[in-house]
């Protein structure tokens, strides 16, 4: 599997996407959810880590902040699954958070062939349900005690 360069798409001059590293799991504030899974998730920093795919995670920054960090996994061919983990300061930085992911998930369904791109939302998590609309992501179903925390979770997909 070849990796995905990411395309071009407008940002603030002090906003970046960049590969992922360790340091930005280490020195990112994380906000809303995140916090619940610290707890609950022994380790949780390194688990992102060891879940990422080189190659295939990013991190968005501005002005030395980690805004986000987010990547794809892909179990088999034609399937791919997106994952992103909120900064606390995310919020101020949507327009392009937004064009930067939007073509991201562009270019993965282009350049991978892909049948099916899914991402778990939590229910009740308005900010990443609006994000994963922004998306073009639609609700496809409802996973019951799907979390870490038993909480339900959307499963959303772009055909």
């Amino acid at each position: 599997m070849s990796l995905i360069q990411l395309p071009e798409f407008r940002m603030s001059a002090d906003e970046q996407i960049v590969a992922l590293n360790y340091e930005h799991l280490a020195r990112m504030h994380m906000g809303g959810d995140s916090q619940d899974y610290i707890k609950i998730i022994p380790d949780y920093v390194d688990y992102i880590w060891d879940n990422s795919e080189d190659g295939m995670s990013w991190a968005a920054t501005s002005r030395g902040n980690v805004l986000l960090v987010f990547g794809l996994r892909m179990p088999w061919d034609g399937l791919a699954e997106l994952w992103m983990i909120p900064g606390d300061n995310i919020k101020s930085h949507a327009i392009s958070l937004v064009r930067g992911a939007r073509a991201v998930t562009d270019t993965a369904l282009d350049n991978f062939n892909l049948r099916r791109l899914q991402i778990s939302v939590k229910v009740g998590n308005d900010t990443a349900f609006k994000f994963a609309k922004a998306l073009r992501f639609e609700v496809e179903s409802v996973m019951r005690k799907f979390g870490p925390e038993g909480a339900d979770y959307y499963l959303m997909t772009r055909l």
